[in-house]
């Protein structure tokens, strides 16, 4: 079967990306299975409660259903509370231990996984039978440094909350955020962006705590 010049092209990138893949673990092996130094943050249960709480409050006010209008704090013990249960069972990348320390204007998270979970683009669905190095079930610590945005239309319109990652280590090798982009692919739009009540006006980053603030 002839597979055209769309068909060449894709051949040859799937290609380049083996090879990419194969070459960047062999020189990457004795940095991306070290750890990091790590920071860790204490949380409950009931930090976990009190977040879903404080988000719930949000849809209520999205649906017209709360009048209230005052400022939503999230303490950083309810944020590591909130995404150690939702980025597991909710976006599907399992991060264990996780802490996230709250920085002026940004975050900065560090969670352990297999290599494997953070290959979730399309593309390697396809790869998957030819990846046999056994380096890719091996445990690595991710740290990722960012902000977040409220982006979109004005009141009553469709917002989105967006993440920007201005810093991704994996182990101890600091690496470009576009490949944290390119491996997640479309799998990882969720965790990059998604939709916020319209109520939302803006989230802003302080240390050890998130300010929402709603219209």
């Amino acid at each position: 079967m002839k597979l055209g010049c769309f068909g060449c092209l894709s051949l040859i990138v799937l290609i380049l990306l083996v090879v990419m893949l194969g070459g960047g673990l062999l020189f990457l092996s004795t940095h991306i299975f070290t750890a990091p130094d790590l920071q860790s943050v204490s949380f409950s249960k009931a930090d976990g409660y009190s977040a879903q709480q404080k988000l719930y409050e949000l849809i209520l006010r999205g649906a017209g259903r709360s009048s209230r209008a005052d400022t939503i704090v999230l303490t950083e013990r309810e944020v590591n509370a909130f995404l150690a249960n939702h980025l597991d069972q909710s976006a599907g990348l399992p991060l264990s231990p996780l802490t996230v320390k709250l920085e002026e204007g940004q975050f900065f998270l560090q969670g352990q996984t297999s290599l494997m979970n953070l290959l979730r683009a399309p593309v390697f669905s396809y790869l998957a039978p030819y990846l046999t190095d056994p380096r890719l079930d091996r445990q690595v610590w991710v740290s990722i440094r960012g902000r977040v945005d409220v982006e979109g239309a004005g009141s009553g319109g469709t917002r989105h909350g967006t993440v920007t990652v201005t810093e991704f280590v994996l182990g101890r090798q600091p690496l470009s955020s576009f490949l944290l982009y390119a491996a997640m692919g479309p799998s990882g739009s969720g965790l990059f962006r998604w939709v916020v009540p319209s109520v939302v006006d803006s989230v802003e980053i302080h240390p050890k705590q998130v300010v929402i603030r709603t219209r």
